[in-house]
């Protein structure tokens, strides 16, 4: 058994691979420093896989200021021995981590006088003016990116991060100018809007999109050749998609829900664990490539407090894209990111010049990227880090057996096409400019479109319908040609 155990972790680490970019001198010197660390880690996370029967995909990734030092990735063909596409260059989606490069690309701009950030928005877009019931004067370009400008808007923020949209800038700028709430008091109130319209300033001043620019001014000069903000830059089957999991069926859904419209400034970055490398090695070193030392000072100091705990990490600032937090008496700069299921995690400690990248993709375990971040941090550390993630471990448990007791609608309960149920066949629109609703015929059920997300249509408890989209699950009911989701009513278009 113990030499089975053994060929079983040769197979994992061979697994997880390693690539040109890596840096073998780097990694040798981390394995001399921590000599028990793959074992004592690599024993861990399978432990933990297994107990909790995971699908789907785990991989982390330590890094220093020579940059890669270590690497790890584990799923179910890596268990059972098979070859897997799970490795340092494969593609996954960074979620709200986009958020730490945004703030980066706007203090280069801001750092070679393109825009000041302490300049109002009114400045840049005056065009945005909230239909004249907020000073749009008094909100600065800074606010947008730390969280303080007050501002939201649910029909921009589903549409930028879910739905889609057809009308550019213009028809975001419309929503906020027609359909948002505003909280006048200055505090911290996290939301995709101020890196969105951040990214829109940043258009506006140098001609050039929010994609574009990340390209031209962070990613090409990191040489971060596997990094886009374009998911057709990539084959999209090799993106690691998002999984719904639940104890009675397994894989309930497995896709990914991004396209390139809903690939925005708050969370629009595919990467690799190779790239994204030397994203955090450029933090902990603060080099010159992308800004000069007064630049990275600010761009990793608080700008705005906050009093919040999530997890283990006490947060009580936000930089200009990180939250600045504590954990086990060290500072520690954060920027996680979910979206259904896919879980990312990137953070370092600058005293400590370290950090970790980690990343899942079942839901139920949208915590391990946090819990083994701090396994890590707790050997490198020197802390008592197997009597610390038991303490931390009793919150995973929790979460996760949520998460595994959720119940789906399965095939029993899906709409069968009959010609009673034809009848809600058809385009619906909305007078708020939401985006459109299709339901049309597939096989021997029916589809849910709104937008670029759809699903199965299936009947509720209530004699209405639901349909999983995947990112979110919408009840709807139909009453002639009205069709209303939530407080959204749409009209179908006769043909």
């Amino acid at each position: 058994m113990r030499l089975l155990f053994l060929l079983t972790l040769l197979l994992i680490t061979y697994s997880c691979g390693t690539s040109k970019d890596t840096t073998p001198e780097n990694t040798s010197n981390f394995r001399k420093e921590y000599p028990e660390f793959s074992t004592q880690f690599q024993n861990k996370v399978k432990d933990i896989y297994l107990e909790k029967e995971m699908y789907g995909d785990f991989i982390f990734a330590v890094v220093d200021e020579n940059g890669l030092a270590y690497s790890f990735a584990l799923n179910r063909e890596i268990l059972d021995g098979k070859r897997s596409s799970l490795d340092n260059d494969t593609p996954i989606y960074i979620a709200s981590s986009t958020k730490s490069f945004t703030g980066t690309l706007l203090k280069i701009l801001d750092q070679d006088s393109v825009l000041d950030l302490d300049n109002s928005l009114d400045q840049y877009l005056p065009e945005l003016n909230f239909n004249d019931s907020i000073d749009a004067k008094n909100i600065t370009i800074k606010n947008l990116l730390n969280h303080t400008h007050g501002t939201f808007s649910t029909s921009m923020t589903w549409k930028t991060a879910f739905l889609g949209y057809s009308g550019g800038n213009e028809e975001l700028i419309n929503d906020l100018n027609t359909d948002f709430l505003f909280d006048p008091s200055g505090r911290y109130r996290y939301s995709n809007v101020g890196p969105i319209v951040a990214g829109m300033v940043a258009e506006k001043v140098t001609g050039k999109n929010w994609k574009t620019l990340m390209e031209e001014r962070i990613f090409s000069p990191l040489q971060m050749k596997n990094t886009s903000a374009h998911v057709s830059n990539f084959d999209f089957k090799n993106i690691r998609p998002s999984l719904t999991v639940n104890k009675e069926r397994g894989i309930v859904e497995k896709d990914f829900y991004k396209s390139d419209i809903t690939m925005h400034a708050s969370g629009g970055i595919i990467s690799t664990i190779n790239d994204m490398s030397k994203w955090l090695a450029t933090n902990i070193n603060q080099n010159n490539v992308l800004l000069n030392n007064d630049s990275w000072e600010e761009l990793h100091t608080s700008t705005a407090t906050q009093d919040k705990k999530y997890y283990t990490y006490q947060r009580s600032g936000y930089s200009l894209g990180w939250d600045i937090a504590e954990y086990q008496n060290n500072s520690i700069l954060t920027r996680f990111g979910g979206l259904a299921g896919i879980s990312f995690h990137i953070s370092f400690m600058p005293d400590k010049n370290v950090g970790v990248i980690a990343f899942s993709n079942d839901n139920r375990a949208y915590l391990l990227p946090h819990l083994m971040a701090n396994y890590a941090y707790n050997i490198i550390n020197e802390q008592p880090a197997d009597s610390i993630l038991n303490i931390e471990k009793t919150s995973f448990d929790k979460s996760f057996k949520r998460e595994n007791d959720i119940q789906y609608p399965d095939d029993s309960e899906i709409l069968v096409t009959n010609s009673g149920n034809d009848k809600i066949i058809g385009t619906y629109k909305n007078t708020e400019n939401w985006p459109t609703i299709k339901i049309y015929k597939e096989g021997g059920h029916y589809i849910f479109n709104w937008g670029v997300l759809k699903g199965k249509i299936f009947r509720n408890e209530k004699g209405n319908f639901n349909s999983n989209l995947g990112v979110l699950s919408r009840d709807f009911k139909i009453s002639n040609d009205s069709l209303t989701t939530g407080s959204l009513a749409y009209k179908k278009v006769r043909p």
